[in-house]
């Protein structure tokens, strides 16, 4: 058994070996295929349909410092600056019990939070390529971001301490929807 352990080693190196040079010596890039010209974002006002007023406002926060650390897309004040716009539409915050306290059945003892998005990611026309209309980029009527808290005594500051979270799961769901559907149709 001992001799046959190098053999099969010795056997198997060249195909991986074969696995990771056709990698590496092939056009492959990590990164994103969203072209240059579509890195500028304006983001507008974001909408708020939901009863929660300080989600719109925790998800813009949000959108901001992911699009920033994901490093693909560039923020942009106005939209003349912009070669893309992402409107986001929030239309969902709902709270729901996804655990029960053993000795209290009608109490629940963790919720889930879910933050959900109307998004539009749209190349804006160019006049001086004779462009007169945006083009979809990512177009979803339904993205959404989750969190889950605890119930119990002091559930509403954990409420309060979720929304944040959510809003960062649902900013990190749209911004990878942006930069990685360049070429979807």
């Amino acid at each position: 058994m001992k001799r046959l352990l190098p053999l099969l080693l010795a056997l198997a190196l060249p195909f991986l070996c074969t696995g990771c040079a056709g990698f590496l010596f092939s056009d492959y890039t990590f990164g994103t295929t969203l072209p240059e010209d579509c890195r500028d974002v304006y983001i507008p006002m974001i909408r708020n349909a939901t009863d929660q007023p300080a989600a719109a406002t925790r998800l813009r926060a949000a959108l901001e410092k992911e699009i920033r650390r994901e490093g693909t897309l560039r923020i942009v004040n106005d939209e003349a600056s912009a070669t893309t716009r992402l409107d986001v539409t929030l239309t969902g915050y709902t709270q729901e019990a996804v655990a029960y306290n053993r000795t209290e059945t009608q109490r629940p003892s963790e919720y889930r939070m879910v933050l959900t998005a109307r998004v539009a990611f749209v190349k804006l026309p160019r006049a001086q390529a004779g462009e007169t209309a945006e083009k979809p980029i990512y177009v979803r009527n339904a993205v959404s971001g989750t969190e889950t808290f605890l119930g119990g005594a002091d559930a509403v500051a954990a409420k309060l301490a979720c929304l944040p979270k959510a809003a960062k799961n649902l900013a990190e769901t749209i911004v990878d929807g942006c930069v990685g559907a360049w070429g979807e149709e």
